[in-house]
């Protein structure tokens, strides 16, 4: 039987033309990272996106914070 892995938080960055920038749409909870792409495409399906990303959070390097 194959262990149960912790739910992870992923952030989900997405862009609607090839010339307009990534925008940061929201975040999804998931235990692998094939269900953070599913539960992305199907969370934020509102808009035709060009691309859709997740992006691990514990993965991202914060490089400044403003408050």
């Amino acid at each position: 039987m194959k262990a149960e892995r912790e739910q992870e938080y992923y952030d989900v960055f997405a862009r609607r033309k090839a010339d307009e920038p990534l925008e940061h749409v929201g975040t999804v909870g998931a235990s692998e990272p094939s269900d953070a792409e599913v539960f992305a495409f199907k969370l934020y399906d509102q808009w035709k996106w060009t691309e859709l990303f997740v992006a691990r959070q514990a993965e991202i390097t914060e490089v400044i914070r403003t408050p």
